[in-house]
Formats: C-alpha cells, structure tokens, sequence
C-alpha cells in the first residue's frame, strides 16, 4: 500500500489555487506513440474532481514540461488552464499568481518527481501522488493514496474541497448526503 501522509492542509485560510504536473500525475506515466502523434489514459473521476474544483472557486492549472496533442485535447475537454512544454513550472505559476492576485500560501501543487519539486517547495500545501518518488514524497505535505492516473487527483480536489469548506455542495448536487 502506498504511504499516507496527512491529509490536512499545513494552513488554514482557502485554497485558491490547484496546480498540477500532467504525466505521472494525471495521467499513469505512460505514453502511447503511433503514426499519429502520442496517447495518454486519463481517469475519468479526476476529470469531474476538476471541474468540480472550478465550479467551487478552486482554479485548476496545469503545467506540463512536455507538449502533447492528447493532452491538449483532454484540457480542452475538460476547460482547464493549462501550459505544456514549460521547463519553468515556478515562472508559470508566477505569472498565474500575478494575475490571480495570490499567495503561494494559497495554493497546492500535485507533483510525482523531481522537475515538480521546485513548485512544490514554494506553494502552501505541496501534494504528492501515491506513486510519487521518494525525493517529491520527502517534500510533500501529503501524499495520496492512490497513485498518479488513477484517482490521486480525485482525493486531492476532495481533501481541498473538504478544507474549503465545499465538499458538501457536491455531495448535495447529487443527492450523495446522509
């Protein structure tokens, strides 16, 4: 099973903003190639948590050190911010900060490995996914249980839901509340 950290965020003011690495994290790692460019798996239950965390005023961004049509066709699906082909994930979130007039202390990083470490250093509540290499679990907060493509960011959006506040509202809109 893998290493569960606590769940509860270091801070206690709302989460503004989820940022999140693509492969390894919303997706399992794997990436498919045939004569029409690249593949990836996504799972569908992070998809809904994401547009779940918008509609309750978490905004989701995704940066990504690698560009990938199918990647870019899954952020559009879903009307997510995103920025593929980043080797600066800080200055991205930089200038997503600026715009958004936020704290680092406001916002969580979900990272899987090392290229994700220095964004996770910086933000308030640095979350890593289940499967997470041992260097980006040392610099978690918390670490999900399950692993990257399939579930972590569900439970991530439902831990800072839950924090915010929020979690109730979208047990209400489906009638999931006892």
């Amino acid at each position: 099973m893998p290493e569960t950290r606590s769940r509860r965020a270091p801070f206690r003011h709302p989460v503004r903003i989820l940022f999140l690495d693509v492969d390894g994290t919303l997706t399992d790692g794997t990436i498919g190639f045939d004569k029409d460019g690249d593949s990836r798996t996504f799972w569908i239950r992070d998809g809904i948590a994401l547009e779940w965390a918008r509609d309750h005023g978490v905004l989701p961004v995704v940066i990504s050190g690698r560009g990938s049509s199918a990647v870019v066709a899954r952020m559009e699906d879903l009307k997510l911010e995103h920025y593929l082909g980043e080797r600066d994930k800080v200055a991205v979130a930089e200038r997503v900060l600026a715009r958004e007039r936020a704290a680092w202390k406001e916002c969580v990083m979900v990272g899987d490995d090392l290229p994700d470490i220095a964004l996770m250093r910086r933000v308030g509540w640095p979350i890593a996914v289940g499967d997470a290499h041992p260097e980006t679990k040392k610099v978690a907060h918390s670490v999900a249980r399950a692993g990257g493509g399939r579930g972590a960011v569900r439970e991530v959006v439902e831990m800072v839901l839950r924090h915010n506040g929020t979690w109730t509202r979208v047990l209400e809109r489906y009638e999931a509340r006892t």
